[in-house]
Formats: structure tokens, sequence, C-alpha cells
């Protein structure tokens, strides 16, 4: 039995040696979901604004980034084809290069290669490990460009020319903005019946910004594309900073009408309350929904109706540990009888809502420093030595690339991963000290770990809402003669 093409869509059903290819062949595909969100996560109901999810997790490798992948390898052998290529060779750390693996193997490429950032993390590369890909970890320079030669993106390229590999190049290559255009914006425009009035996307390649945002333009001028970068210093999978963004190769901004900053807390709880309400997305798509929200509530509304679809690149499971970092431990249930599992380390595990002191930024500030702000800036300026007041201690534990970007004077960097040890092993020391001021993002992190420390005896203060709100409040850091800044690859 041969099923023809026409017929897979209705009955899905794939057979005979490239079964599998033309399986994730986008042109062979059923349309992704376009759910309506429920009521309760859209406060503008009730101003006629109706918002859908556009779940791009339903595809067949789970990410919106299947499609570029498939549509720059397809363009490649439509081109040229792949003689005596034996290797694809991507920057990136998760959905592109993944995606890459699998379908150059059943294109007759059979390895794959990852130039992965020294921060990525270690899930990451067990997910590409799983998947067959060969990693190659880069140590990423300061203010990543891909002209500069140390970086993922250059070495890529080079490492392409002098093997004969492929490189597919997701950052500069039109085939991957041409995805979009070729599929997900006639999707949208279909499943709306040409009615969207706003689409809302994150900002990463901006391949996705790019493709449907011309598509939809084209339909209708007026449907108005909001871009979604995140704010500095808070991490979320997939999408970049405004700064970053200049590295872009794509004239993304031709395409949009406005421009939202979104920070990580608030992406990753709205994408928790989308799982819990039934859509199984990722910590991106809550991003996404947020800086539709945000847009939403600067407007003058009326009871009109209209059609806004935000993008959802994934599901949330590559991130589910983080979701329990960047959250309020109040977000989740207990745990019953916790006492039971096995323990890891030395230190009580967590059984209740922590009860620790949290204080502010301004709070913080006079425990810890003699002097005004002004002068602790003057003496970081001068490279002067800085005390602190006896008693005092300074625990940041965020990661690498974060501490040596910047952080507050004279504080000691133990990442969080390695938290647990190092209390165990110098619980004597720090119990000398009157306030031990653990420092992570936005707080949410320290609560957990001041309260860990509290519990074997170690007097401690969570810095709330962290790192975030001390850099806003312009407070003294010592920051790195240049930006570092961590390859946000997706």
């Amino acid at each position: 039995m041969e099923i023809k093409t026409n017929e897979q869509k209705i009955l899905n059903t794939f057979e005979g040696s490239n079964a599998v290819l033309d399986f994730l062949n986008p042109d062979n595909a059923p349309y992704t979901p376009l759910v309506e969100i429920p009521d309760h996560l859209n406060p503008y109901r009730k101003n006629g604004v109706r918002i859908f999810a556009k779940l791009m997790n339903a595809l067949p490798l789970a990410n919106v980034k299947s499609l570029p992948a498939y549509n720059m390898l397809l363009d490649r052998k439509n081109k040229g084809g792949f003689d005596e290529i034996n290797t694809v060779i991507e920057n990136s750390s998760g959905n592109t290069v993944f995606s890459l693996a699998v379908i150059a193997r059943l294109m007759g490429i059979p390895h794959t290669k990852a130039v992965v950032s020294h921060e990525v993390s270690r899930g990451k590369l067990n997910i590409l490990r799983f998947l067959g890909t060969e990693i190659i970890v880069n140590e990423e320079p300061i203010c990543p460009d891909p002209s500069d030669q140390t970086s993922g993106i250059y070495k890529a390229k080079v490492w392409a020319k002098e093997n004969n590999w492929f490189n597919p190049g997701q950052y500069d290559n039109k085939a991957n903005p041409q995805a979009h255009y070729k599929w997900t914006g006639p999707q949208i425009w279909d499943q709306t019946k040409g009615k969207i009035s706003l689409l809302s996307v994150g900002l990463g390649t901006t391949g996705s910004i790019i493709g449907n945002g011309s598509y939809l333009k084209k339909q209708n001028p007026n449907i108005e594309i909001i871009g979604v970068s995140r704010i500095a210093n808070n991490p979320i999978p997939g999408v970049r900073t405004s700064n970053l963004l200049k590295e872009i190769a794509f004239d993304w901004k031709s395409v949009l009408d406005h421009h939202e900053e979104v920070g990580t807390t608030e992406s990753f709880k709205l994408s928790m309350d989308l799982c819990r309400a039934g859509l199984f997305v990722g910590p991106s798509s809550g991003f996404a929904l947020v800086g539709l929200l945000n847009h939403l509530s600067k407007q003058k509304l009326s009871d009109e109706e209209k059609i806004a679809v935000f993008i959802c690149p994934d599901s949330p499971f590559p991130y589910i540990d983080e979701y329990f970092q960047y959250l309020d431990p109040t977000s989740f249930p207990t745990i019953e009888n916790e006492h039971l599992l096995k323990k890891e380390s030395g230190i009580v595990p967590v059984t209740k809502d922590p009860i620790i002191k949290e204080l502010t930024s301004e709070e913080v500030f006079p425990l810890l420093f003699n002097e005004t702000p002004d002068k602790i800036w003057e003496k970081v300026k001068n490279k002067e030595k800085i005390e602190l007041k006896k008693g005092s201690f300074i625990i940041d534990i965020r990661n690498e690339g974060e501490y040596k970007d910047h952080h507050i004077p004279e504080s000691m960097h133990v990442p969080f991963h390695n938290i647990d040890q190092f209390l165990k092993k110098q619980k004597k020391m720090l119990k000398k000290y009157q306030s031990i001021v653990f420092v992570c993002r936005h707080g949410n992190t320290s609560r957990l770990v001041a309260f860990k420390a509290e519990q074997i005896g170690i007097k401690s203060i969570s810095l709330k809402d962290g790192d975030a709100r001390w850099s806003r409040l312009n407070l003294p850091r010592v920051r790195a003669e240049k930006c570092i800044v961590k390859f946000d690859l997706k």
C-alpha cells in the first residue's frame, strides 16, 4: 500500500524507506494547533481580545527550530547537494542543532557537531549527546560577535570550510526565516481566517519574526508585530537581550511594530500557568505571552474583537529544574514525608516553606559597608581595597559568566550547583559571621540557600529581588573591563 502525499495530512500515516523523513517534512504535516488560552490567563478577554497559542511544540521534533533546520538542509540539498559531505557543524546548544542532527542523518549525513558555549548546562549537553551530536566546547569571547575569530559562530564557519563540512549558519542563512514564511505564517493566516490583528514573537535568531511577520503583513499590512527581547541579566532559553540582537545579520526591525522587554520570573511563571491549564509550553512561550500582555496593557482597548497570537517554541521539559530555580518555592506543592527520600548531601532537605530573613538592597547595603555608595563606587573604579563591616560576608550563587560580568564588591563566588557541598565543608568558618548575605539573580534561589544555611546554624540573609534590583538601583558593582555575555543559543 502506498499513501499519496495529499492523503498523508488526513491519515497522518507514513511508510517506506523514507517514511521518517517524509514524516518530518513540514509539507506533509497537519497544521500545528492554534489554541485559545483560558479566560483566567487573558485579562483582556472582557475587552474583546482573544489570545491564541500557536503550539510549535506539536511539530514532530517538538520544537520550532526544526522548521529552519529542515529548510536549511533542504536548501543546501537543492542548490548543491551533499556530495562528499559527512558532517554538519553549527554553533548552537539546543533545539537547532539537535534538529539538524536528526534530519541530517536521515538525509545521509552521519555526523553533526555542535559548537557550544563553555557555560552550557550539563542537561543540554546530555540531550545533544543522547541524539548522537558530537560536542565541541568553545570558551566564548567577551561580547560575542560573529566576526570575532574566537567566537563559536566564526569557528564553525572556518572549520566547515577547512574540512568540507556543512555549516547552515542560522544567524544569516535566509532559509531560516523563509521556513516560517513558507509554513508557519500561512498556517496562522488560515487558522485565524485572516482575522489576526497581533502577533507576538520572542527574538532569538529572529527568523521566526521575519518569516511570520513578512508573510502576514503581505496579506494585511495592518497586522501588528510585537518583538520581545529579554531584560539584561534575565536568562530565558532561546531569546536575546537588545544588546545581543545587534549581532544578528537579519533585518528584523523591518517587520517590527512594537518592542517589549521581559524578565525571567514572569516568563517562567506564565509558562507554568499555561502548562497547568493544559498547554505544555516552555519558558520562551510564557515570555512571548508576557510581551503580548505588556503591550496590551498600554493600549486603549474597545469592545471590538481582536485576534492575538503568540508563538510557543517548545515544551517545558528540558527546563524543569530551572522552574524550581527561578520561581518562589511557594509556587509548588510541598512533599509529605520528604525525610524518607534519599539524601544526596549532608544538608536537611526543605520540607516546608522557608522562614528566613529577607532584606532589600537598600537595607543590605549599610549592613555590609561603612561608606556611602558613591565612595564605594570611587574605590571600585580606583581598584582600592574595600572593607566589609565586621561580621559580614557575601556569597554570590549565580553562574560564572554572570559573576565575572559584575558582582557586589568583596563577594565570594560559589555557584548554586556547588553550594550544598560548600556549606557542609565550610560550616565551622561560616558560623563565625553575624550575617551572611546570599545573592542570586532575583532572590528566589538565594532564599532557598539561606534557608538551608539556617538549618545548619549559619546566620543568613537573602538579598530580596537579588542582583537585578541591586543593579537597577546602581549600587556599587565590580564590573569586567569589557562586557561578559553568555552565548544564549537555542
